[in-house]
Parts: C-alpha cells; sequence; structure tokens
C-alpha cells in the first residue's frame, strides 16, 4: 500500500489527480509532467518499475480501464466555474481533450516500452466481452488501447513493437484484423514498413474480405517494386468478383500506385476485367442511395481522382484507347468517361479530340467506333456519372457541334450526347443545354448552326415536356431569326411548334398566340425577307396542329373519362387553328405579290410530302389547287381561239402528243408581252374577263411565277392521296405549250423601236412560215434533233425585235421550270408510257435550257436584258423595302378565271416599272437602275436630290481609290452567264431515271432499244449529272467556315436557292443523300461505262467489239460532232 500511494503521490505532485471511480483530473501542462514525472524517476530508481507496476494494477480492472484510456479532466480555476472563458483558459495547458493517462505515460521513456507491452497483452482480453456492453454507442477497448498507440511522437523500440502487433494481427478475429491494419501506417515507423508490406501483401489472397483496409495501408507505406506489382497481381485478379462498394478503393490502389512503366499493362488489364454490367446492377439495388455516394460515381471517381493527379495514366490511357482494335465491349464505356475525363484537362484537350474523332469516324478497318447508339446506352446506364461529369459532356458536345456538318457521324454523335443527357439528367444540366445550344445558332457558322437547330429539333420530338419550361431560350432567337437561312428558320420554327402545340385540353396556349403574332407582324411587312419567315413561320405551325400525331396528343379514354371528353376538344380546336392559320394567310396573299404565293405553295407542298399534313387539310388544300390551276394556265385549241385572233389552229411547241387536247398557255400571263403591247395586238377585246367578270388579283411581279410551285403542290397533293399515282393528271406530261402569239415579226424587224416610242405590232399570216413567230416555235422546232437547224433557227430569233425576243425569252424561261417540275412529278411513276414521256421531257430540256442560254445573251447589255428577279418569276433577292399592293380579292383563293386580257398590262405596270424594282447596292445606297445608269453615266443632276446629296456626301467622307465612280454591287442577278442558279430543281426521284434502261422502262440490263427517243441524249444526261453533283457538293462536301458573330453575319442570299423555295434536297441530311446516292452507284458505273464506249465508237479511238456495244452498254446517244464534247463532260462529272 505504501508503493501505490507513493506512486498516486509522485503523479499527483506532477500534475495529474487520480480518483477513485472518476477520471483523472489534470492540472499542469502535459509537457511539464512528463518533464517533472521523468526528473522524478531518474531521482529514484525504484520509481520506474513503482510505476509500471501501478500503472498494470490499474489497467488490469475491465471495469475503470476506461477511465484511463479516455480523455482526462481539465482543472478548473475556483470561482470560475460557471464562466464560459473557464475551458478555453484551460486548454492553454496544452494537451488536447482527447489525450488519456495511458497516453501520457507513454510520452515518458522510462515508462513507454512497459507500458505498451502490457497494452499489447491486454489488447486479446477484450475482444470477446465487448459485444455485452449495454453502450451501444461505446467505442470498444480494444479499439481505444490501438488508439494510445497512435501518432506517438517517439518509439522507444519500433522493432518489437511491430513485431508484437504482427503476432497479435495472426489470431484476433476479422473485424479486429481490420481495426489493426487501419491502424499500423499510424503506429509502425518507417524502418518497419518493408515488414509490414509483405506480411499484408500476403494476407490479400488469403483474406480477400480484408482487401480494404490492407490495400488502403499499403497506399501509406513505402513498398519495393516488385511488392507492389505482387499486389497489384492480386487485387487485379479480385476485380471481376469484388463488391461494387470496394472497386473505388481497389481501383484507386491499383491506379495510384502503378508506375510508368507498368501503366500501360496494369489499365489494360483493368479495362479488361473490370465488370461495368455488375456496376450497374448494384447501383440499381442502391438506388434509395444518394446519386454522388452510388458505387458507379465512386468508381469514376477514383478514376478521375487518380488521372488527373499523374500524366503517366493519362498518356498510358490515351495510348490504349486510340490503339484498340478489339471488339465493342463494356471497357469501351470506360474509356468513354475517361476521355470526358482527361479533356476537362487543359494539357491533353487537343490529344482528347484527336482520338474522339478518330472513334467516332471510324473505319472498316478500326471496328472500336463510338456510334450513336453506343453513347446513348452509355449514358442511359450511368446517369449519374454523366451528371458528375456533366461539364466535360457538355464540352465534347460543343466541339463536336462546332466542328461537324450536319449529317455527318460527329453531328450524331453530337446529337444524341446531348438529347440522352438531357433525358437523364436534372433541370440543371437541361439549362445548361439549353443554353448552350442558343449560343451555338448564334456562332455565325453555318455547320454549328445546322447540328444546333437539329439538336433543338430532336429534343422537341423526344423530351416535349422537358424543354417546354426552357422554351425562352427558343423564343429568344426570333428577335435573330432574320440572320438565319431559311432552312434554320424552318427548323426553328418546327421545335416552337412542337413546344406550343403540346396537349392542353384545348385550352389557349401562350406560347402559340405569341407566335401566332410574330409569324402575322412577318407576313405584313414590307421586306420580302420578313415576309419568307412568315411564309415558314406560319407553315411550321401549320405543320404540327395539321399533322395526324398532334391531332392524336390528346388524352385517351385509359386516362379517366373526364380527360378522354377532352380529345374530341383538342383535335376540332387543333384543325381550327390550321384553318385559322390558312386563313392567314391567304389574307396576307392578297396585300403581297406573286412570289409570295410562290413560296407559299412550295413551302406548303414542302410539308405535305414529309408527311405533315392532317388528311382532312389535305383534301381541302388539293380541291382548291387543283381547280386554280386548271383555271388559271390550262387551255384546249377552242379556248385559244376565243382567247386569240386566230386565223388558223394555234401553234403548240414542245407537244409529245399531238391528240392531247389540254394545253399550257403561258403566253396569256407573259407580263412582258402585256407591257410591250403584244396582247393588245393579238388578244381578242373580250378575253380579259371571265364568266362571273372577276378579274385575277392585281399583285406584283408575274403570275407565271406561281406555276411551278403550283405544279408541285398538285403532284404532292395527288401522290399523297393517290398512293402515289397521278393517273389523274398524265395529260400535263405531254400537253404543249403555247408560248407566242402569231405576230409578224418580219415586218418589225427591219423598225427597231426607240425608247420614246413604243413599238406596234401586227398579226402574221398563218401560212407564213418565216414572219410568223408562233409558227416558227411550233411543234419540236426548238428541240430538233438536227444541231444545224437549230442553230439556224436561232440565229433567225435572234434578229426578232428586242421586244418579241424579251416575250418569247420569260415563255421559254418559265417553260423550262416547267418541265423540270414535270420530270420530278412523272419520273417516279411505274408506267411505260410515263418513262418514255420523261426521258423525252428530259433530253427536250437539256435543248431548250440552250436555246433560253442564247436567247438570253442575244439580250444582254439592251435595255430589255432579261432577269428573272425584276421580272418578278422568283422572289426577290433584295432586302429593300417594296410598296404593298392593297387590292380586294383573295391572291389564294379558288375560282379566279380563266383568262386576263388586257389586265396582264395593269398588273405588271409595265417593263420599266418591274426593272427599277431591280435594286443595286452603291457605297450602301440602295439605287434602282434608272438611278444607277444616271449615275455611272455622269449625270447625277438629273438625281432626285436627296440621292444625290447623298452620293456626294459619301464621296467627300473618303478617300477615292481610283478616278472613276466607286464600285456598285449590283444584286446577283446574271441569267444570261449563269442559268442554273435560276431554274427550279430537280428532285430526288429525278435521278433515278438513270436507273431505267431502255424503252419498257426496265431495271438496266432489261430490254431493247426502239429508236434514240428510249434512251437519254448526252445534252440530257449531262443535264441529270450536273444537278445530281450540285448535290454532292453542297451536301456531302464538308464545308469549313468561320466563326462570324451574328453582329457581323447575315443570312446567306445563295443564288442556288432562289428558284425553289422549301428544297427537299436542301431540307434532307447527308446521310438522306448518301444512302440515295449509294442506290445510284450502279446506274452510275454503267453510264460511265457507255460514255466511254460511246467516245470511243464515234470518234474511232479504239476498235470496240460487238458485244461491247450490245446490251447494257448502249444508254447514251451521240448524233453530232458536238454531243461528244458533252459526253466527256459527263465523264468528268461521273468520274
Amino acid at each position: 500500500m505504501d508503493s501505490i500511494q507513493k506512486c498516486r503521490d509522485t503523479i499527483r505532485n506532477c500534475g495529474v489527480e487520480l480518483g477513485d471511480g472518476s477520471l483523472p483530473v489534470l492540472h499542469t501542462p502535459s509537457t511539464l509532467f512528463r518533464y517533472q514525472l521523468s526528473e522524478a524517476i531518474r531521482g529514484d530508481s525504484d520509481l520506474a518499475g513503482l510505476i509500471g507496476d501501478f500503472l498494470d494494477e490499474l489497467l488490469a480492472d475491465h471495469d475503470a480501464i476506461s477511465l484511463y484510456l479516455d480523455s482526462m479532466t481539465l482543472a478548473q480555476p475556483e470561482g470560475d466555474n460557471d464562466e464560459p472563458g473557464a475551458r478555453a483558459q484551460m486548454a492553454s495547458l496544452g494537451l488536447p481533450q482527447t489525450d488519456s493517462l495511458v497516453r501520457l505515460m507513454l510520452g515518458v521513456d522510462e515508462l513507454q516500452p512497459r507500458l505498451i507491452s502490457t497494452l499489447l497483452d491486454k489488447f486479446p482480453e477484450y475482444i470477446g466481452d465487448e459485444g455485452s456492453s449495454d453502450d451501444l454507442g461505446a467505442t470498444k477497448v480494444s479499439v481505444k488501447i490501438l488508439r494510445q498507440l497512435r501518432w506517438l511522437d517517439y518509439v522507444i523500440n519500433s522493432a518489437a513493437l511491430t513485431e508484437k502487433l504482427l503476432e497479435t494481427l495472426g489470431f484476433v478475429p476479422p473485424d479486429m484484423q481490420r481495426e489493426i491494419i487501419s491502424a499500423l501506417p499510424d503506429i509502425i515507423s518507417d524502418s518497419d514498413n518493408t515488414e509490414v508490406s509483405k506480411v499484408l501483401a500476403g494476407m490479400l489472397s488469403e483474406t480477400p474480405e480484408l482487401m480494404l483496409p490492407i490495400l488502403e495501408t499499403l497506399g501509406s507505406l513505402s513498398c519495393s517494386p516488385s511488392l507492389l506489382q505482387e499486389a497489384r497481381n492480386s487485387v487485379i485478379m479480385h476485380l471481376v468478383s469484388a463488391e461494387p462498394t470496394d472497386l473505388p478503393v481497389m481501383l484507386r490502389f491499383l491506379l495510384q500506385s502503378v508506375s510508368a512503366e507498368a501503366a500501360a499493362p496494369t489499365i489494360l488489364r483493368i479495362r479488361k476485367r473490370l465488370d461495368l454490367d455488375s456496376i450497374v446492377l448494384a447501383s440499381r439495388q442502391l438506388s434509395k442511395s444518394a446519386d454522388d455516394q452510388s458505387p458507379d460515381v465512386l468508381i469514376f471517381d477514383a478514376i478521375a481522382t487518380s488521372l488527373r493527379s499523374h500524366k503517366h495514366l493519362r498518356d498510358a490511357w490515351l495510348k490504349l484507347i486510340a490503339s484498340d482494335m478489339d471488339e465493342v465491349g463494356s471497357r469501351t464505356t470506360l474509356d468513354i468517361v475517361v476521355l470526358l475525363i482527361v479533356h476537362q484537362i487543359t494539357t491533353h484537350t487537343k490529344r482528347v479530340e484527336t482520338v474522339l474523332k478518330a472513334k467516332i469516324d471510324a473505319v472498316s478497318s478500326r471496328p472500336i467506333a463510338y456510334t450513336p447508339t453506343l453513347i446513348e446506352s452509355t449514358i442511359a446506364r450511368f446517369p449519374a456519372v454523366f451528371s458528375v461529369h456533366f461539364a466535360a459532356l457538355l464540352s465534347v458536345a460543343s466541339w463536336l457541334i462546332q466542328n461537324s456538318a450536319l449529317g455527318s457521324q460527329g453531328a450524331r454523335v453530337a446529337s444524341t450526347m446531348v438529347v440522352a443527357a438531357f433525358g437523364a439528367m436534372g433541370l440543371f444540366q437541361r439549362q445548361e443545354i439549353s443554353g448552350e445550344l442558343a449560343v451555338h445558332i448564334g456562332s455565325g457558322n453555318e455547320n454549328e448552326v445546322d447540328t444546333a437547330t437539329h439538336i433543338y429539333l430532336e429534343l422537341a420530338r423526344r423530351h416535349p415536356y422537358e424543354l417546354r419550361p426552357f422554351a425562352v431560350f427558343i423564343k429568344g432567337l426570333l428577335d435573330y431569326v432574320d440572320n438565319l437561312s431559311i432552312g434554320h428558320v424552318r427548323t426553328i420554327f418546327d421545335t416552337l411548334g412542337i413546344l406550343s402545340t403540346l396537349s392542353n385540353g384545348g385550352q389557349e396556349d401562350s406560347m402559340f398566340n405569341d407566335l401566332y403574332i410574330f409569324v402575322r407582324k412577318q407576313l405584313s411587312s414590307v421586306y420580302p425577307k420578313y415576309n419568307r419567315i412568315g411564309v415558314v413561320g406560319t407553315v411550321s405551325l401549320l405543320r404540327q396542329l395539321g399533322s395526324e400525331c398532334s391531332a392524336e396528343s390528346a388524352p385517351t379514354a385509359a386516362e379517366g373519362s373526364s380527360t378522354a371528353t377532352q380529345a374530341p376538344r383538342a383535335n376540332i380546336q387543333a384543325l381550327r387553328r390550321a384553318v385559322q392559320l390558312l386563313e392567314m394567310l391567304m389574307d396576307s396573299g392578297r396585300h403581297q405579290s406573286w412570289t409570295f404565293i410562290s413560296m407559299t405553295y412550295d413551302e406548303l407542298a414542302h410539308i405535305v410530302e414529309t408527311k405533315g399534313l392532317h388528311p382532312q387539310l389535305l383534301t381541302w388544300l388539293h380541291e382548291n389547287v387543283s381547280s386554280t390551276f386548271a383555271t388559271q394556265f390550262l387551255s384546249d385549241a377552242e379556248d385559244l381561239g376565243h382567247r386569240y385572233l386566230l386565223t388558223g389552229s394555234p401553234a403548240v411547241a414542245l407537244s409529245l402528243d399531238e391528240d392531247e387536247a389540254a394545253i399550257l398557255d403561258v403566253f396569256n400571263h407573259n407580263s412582258d408581252a402585256a407591257a410591250f403591247g403584244l396582247h393588245s395586238a393579238t388578244k381578242r377585246a373580250d378575253a380579259g374577263m371571265s364568266a362571273d367578270g372577276e378579274s385575277i388579283p392585281k399583285l406584283r411581279g408575274c403570275i407565271l411565277s406561281c406555276l411551278p410551285s403550283l405544279l408541285r403542290l398538285i403532284q404532292v397533293c395527288e401522290k399523297a392521296l393517290g398512293d402515289g399515282s397521278l393517273n389523274d393528271m398524265d395529260a400535263l406530261l405531254v400537253c404543249g405549250i403555247y408560248m407566242l402569239a402569231p405576230i409578224d415579226v418580219a415586218s418589225q424587224s427591219a423598225l427597231p423601236s426607240t425608247p420614246e416610242q413604243s413599238p406596234s405590232f401586227a398579226l402574221a399570216d398563218s401560212d407564213d412560215l418565216s414572219g410568223n413567230a408562233s409558227l416558227v416555235i411550233s411543234g419540236n422546232a426548238l428541240v430538233g434533233v438536227d444541231e444545224d437547224s437549230r442553230s439556224d433557227l436561232i440565229t433567225s430569233i435572234c434578229r426578232w425585235p428586242l421586244e418579241v425576243r424579251r416575250t418569247l425569252c420569260m415563255s421559254l424561261y418559265v417553260s423550262v421550270n416547267w418541265i423540270r417540275e414535270i420530270i420530278n412529278a412523272f419520273a417516279d411513276q411505274a408506267a411505260e408510257e410515263s418513262r418514255r414521256n420523261v426521258i423525252l421531257r428530259i433530253n427536250q430540256l437539256s435543248q431548250i435550257e440552250s436555246d433560253l442560254e442564247s436567247l438570253a445573251v442575244s439580250l444582254g447589255g439592251t435595255a430589255n436584258e432579261f432577269h428573272p428577279v425584276a421580272a418578278g418569276l422568283i422572289p426577290e433577292i433584295s432586302d429593300a423595302p417594296v410598296a404593298r399592293t392593297a387590292v380586294g380579292g383573295a391572291a389564294l383563293r379558288i375560282q379566279a378565271p380563266s383568262t386576263q386580257g388586257n389586265n396582264i398590262a395593269e398588273e405588271s405596270g409595265g417593263l420599266r416599272a418591274e426593272q427599277s424594282m431591280f435594286m443595286v447596292d452603291v457605297g450602301g445606297l440602295l439605287l434602282s437602275q434608272e438611278d444607277t445608269r444616271k449615275l455611272v453615266d455622269g449625270n447625277p443632276d438629273s438625281l432626285p436630290g436627296e440621292i444625290t446629296a447623298a452620293v456626294t456626301g459619301k464621296k467627300r467622307g473618303r478617300k477615292r481609290k481610283s478616278a472613276g465612280m466607286g464600285q456598285a454591287v449590283v444584286v446577283p442577278d446574271d441569267f444570261a452567264r449563269n442559268l442554273r442558279p435560276f431554274l427550279r430543281e430537280l428532285s430526288f426521284s429525278a435521278f433515278n431515271i438513270l436507273k431505267l434502261d431502255g424503252l419498257n422502262g426496265s431495271g438496266p440490263g432489261g430490254g431493247s432499244h426502239h429508236g434514240h427517243g428510249s434512251m437519254l441524249s448526252a445534252s440530257g444526261l449531262f443535264i441529270i449529272l450536273r444537278e445530281l453533283h450540285v448535290v454532292v457538293c453542297s451536301k456531302l462536301i464538308r464545308r469549313v467556315e468561320k466563326r462570324v458573330p451574328w453582329a457581323k453575319h447575315s443570312a446567306p442570299s445563295s443564288p442556288d436557292a432562289l428558284a425553289t423555295f422549301s428544297s427537299n434536297i436542301s431540307s434532307s441530311l447527308a446521310s438522306e443523300v448518301f444512302a440515295r446516292l449509294l442506290a445510284l452507284f450502279p446506274s452510275l458505273l454503267r453510264y460511265l461505262d457507255s460514255c466511254l464506249v460511246a467516245r470511243a465508237r464515234y470518234c474511232n479511238d479504239v476498235n470496240v467489239p460487238e458485244h461491247a456495244a450490245s446490251q447494257g452498254h448502249r444508254l447514251v446517244t451521240i448524233d453530232a460532232l458536238t454531243d461528244v464534247a458533252v459526253v466527256e463532260r459527263c465523264i468528268d462529272l461521273l468520274l
């Protein structure tokens, strides 16, 4: 008892008061206590042993041992027990509240070895008795003992401590093994790392359940490379069978412990053995946990941390991905996420983009390709992972959008990536995606705008209700829509149309009302470009309201009786809105131009072709436009006799069937004929009114501009309602065209008119074959096979008066566009006779275009030079405001009169009035052609005062670059130099003519040839190949453009899109064009073979065997030496 009391007194004198059944109380700082106790032991040689025995006795009491393992109580100054600052004052003693008496004694050198041995001896005693504790939340005594040994400032005998710990590790239960292994790095010294790591590495294969604490401990120890490699091999072997919750630790150890030399093999084995399918199942089972704590998120977080920390890991992984040649597997999903992670690291961004480009555009020799299907399935399986790495996903998608043309593999992958992410993620990510797409549309790069607008449309189709809250981003684009092309405008309106027509029980929708007001404002504008936007927007809304899917999108009866009764109401409401939009278009047409109506017909035809119109609206539209077409443009010989002053039968040109009564009367609507007085000289006085006395509306331009678009609308409606058949309108394929009345050109050719005196024309003798203009071009004279005869005819026509030539030029131009639409309409018909006539029309087309070009060249440089835009035959390309026509009558109404009479002269306003609308940009000032001519001729005094002042002011305000006038940038309308941009385009169906082989219309290689009428001429083949070449260049050749902001960007007004508004080819994807081109490839090869054989036979360059010129080779006719040059050009296009 004396020894125990002596120990208590010594400890109390040093600063610690030991109580009975209570925690020890510390009165001095910890450093002072250790110093005083060490001095006391040095002064008494027996004191160390006595204190050691005293501590053994204290720790032997199982009930009181926790008092000496828990933190001691700090003594408080007297009188300050209730003051808040007392604890802070005692904390200055230097002892943290977690220190215990045992830990304080371990800091004394003379006591540490014996005390450590005692603690480790006591350790096993408490392992089996700790489950009966009443306090389930209390810390185990064994764990408290281990805590005393952690983070000691120094250890006297570290080898003995390590040996004792490893010995204890061999017989304790697994849960205590886990505690000891986790505490080892904090207990042992650095000199013992090698011994401990060997023991732990050996336990990896023997005790897989302890893999996590062993790996965490090995990661904190200094191990040899061979030992780490052994440990990595063991871990990799257990990757397949490991629990998903254990994988993050295992992967972190594998990646952070690997050296640069072993990185590639280790990553390769990880990619092969990591089973992501089991991770998906585990994530679904743990769906109640937070997304950021799911196993898949933690796994990829471990990978991301390792990749960001070690450059050699990034380099090795990218190299493996780039060289991967195996089949697609689960590792491909892992690689995709890795690429997203590494893409965020600035130094590796370019390398990742290079790898992605190679993987997305993979060729057949590299089977690993990141297809849209793979991307979509990956995001759908790991939505939580991609939500965590959303910034990287959006960055890669933006890069693909910026650098991929619409329809390319990169654009499809970007679209799939964005759409899948939008559907799988939350509100924040959806908002970011919506805003990012709007930024891409505002970039000014056409490829970028193409892809972004189509992604918006795809989102609206697949996730309309999810996109609806973010429609403000898309509606904001309407303020800048005039800077976009018509195709982009159409896509944006289609997107907004879907969102604004979502089923809402038949109630009014504010978004639809906003769009209705917007398009109505565009339709009423005086600027043609806004009229085009209004037409596209209106018809896009009509597509959504009138489509079958929109009409059936209301709730079904299965959703309840109340919602079921709302379904018919929603359908009726949608159809009423569609009719309202059609009426608005009709009303707008009353105040616009004929080209405005033509654009409307083309846009309506486009949605009919894409099956976007409700059957009821389609039937109504077909009945109305068919009656309008027949009433306005079709006649017969008797009608022409009543309309014109004819002494015999009317001379009709380009007829394929002389027995066909129907005649297309182009001359009746020729505004040039009315302006030059040809109508007044050839038409009867009572031919200007219809039976009911109503005249044709007086609009800007020429009504002939509606002829091709109206034919297009009729034929697509007929096909939609008749299962693709045009049997009811096959007369249009063979009917003739009335281009000129019987004008006496022989007497007028010697009397050229002057600007001051209008010419007068007289009727020609019906028997005068040389002076009667109508007879000269009648029949097949313009498309004769004899090239010399045609050349002589064109030479003779070029001597006619300028006014007659200008009139004939307009008629020929309209006829060319008419025949092009006829070819588009009937090229896909199965009847043998129709196919034969289509081939004949193609052969005629090549010759008529040549005649039109020669005639336009003869008018070049004269006052009567022909310009389709100025003549009002195609939509205006100038953005200058135009005068509005406020007249009664609806331009799109049905039952218009069949004849016009002298009203055409009033309608056209004269040739010079039309030319004055053709604007010229002189230094930013829009002038008419007449004013520009005065300015260029050096006579500015005759200009209006404000124009003279403006021009003079611009001259004074800038340095003159030359002695002459400043350059005038003319609106591109160089028709005589290049006809093709001003002609209607040939559709995909026209290219199918190349698949035919002979008169019987069979496939290539079948049937015999019965004369040249069964085959394409060289010029006809060249027309088809030239149009196909333009399509290939515009859709399949990648465009490289600079990013131009909206402030410096204006919508392109390419003349390629002037004649055909709402072109199906321009709205087709590159993949669709490529698929159609691939189907034509065998036919193109046969035509190449035929051209080569034809050139060899005609030029006698090569002796061609008879079998080489037999069936299957002779597909092209050569009838003159000039055809050889055309065949050469065909060969160039085919090659």
